[in-house]
């Protein structure tokens, strides 16, 4: 089994050490994550299909690439890798823009995951047919429309991140 360190925090955000992220999620430990959502010149999000094998949310839709931000790491920084290993695109920090930090609680099993996510927006024009996916974490990208993402929201096959499904409306309008 693969050890994927990462920090924790208590629910203020105060720094309490370093950890693993499976002890995190067992024990619901605060801790920190990215998410990207690309937005393309048509108006539309690429979205990714997480994999059956994925222990949270399996088979449902989620943001553009995402992931837990590695100890000592900064969100950029993690943001960057985790396009590179998800979906097999190259970034630059410079083509992130920041859009807010949002505490998030979600359970799943015996998964309980409490994250302070940095949320960023990423406007860039892609084939999805040159990506390249990570077996165990991405079945599928595709680029939907608001109405499209609207309805993906309602029938609950996309992780409901609320607040920022809020922003992306705004966006995507």
């Amino acid at each position: 089994m693969e050890h994927e360190l990462i920090d924790y925090y208590d629910e203020n955000g105060t720094h309490l050490g370093v950890i693993d992220k499976a002890i995190a999620h067992s024990k619901g430990l605060w801790h920190k994550s990215v998410h990207v959502w690309i937005v393309n010149d048509t108006k539309q999000v690429l979205l990714q299909k997480r994999c059956s094998q994925k222990k949270f949310f399996p088979n449902f839709w989620d943001c553009s690439f995402a992931g837990h931000i590695g100890a000592g790491e900064t969100s950029i920084i993690s943001a960057i890798r985790e396009a590179k290993e998800e979906i097999g695109l190259t970034i630059e920090d410079a083509e992130l823009n920041f859009l807010f930090t949002e505490k998030q609680e979600y359970s799943w099993d015996k998964i309980l995951s409490r994250e302070f996510v940095d949320v960023y927006v990423l406007h860039k024009n892609i084939d999805t047919n040159t990506l390249t996916f990570q077996e165990e974490e991405v079945e599928n990208a595709e680029f939907v429309n608001l109405e499209k993402l609207s309805s993906l929201f309602l029938s609950k096959k996309i992780i409901p991140h609320n607040k920022e499904f809020e922003c992306l409306k705004t966006i995507l309008s």
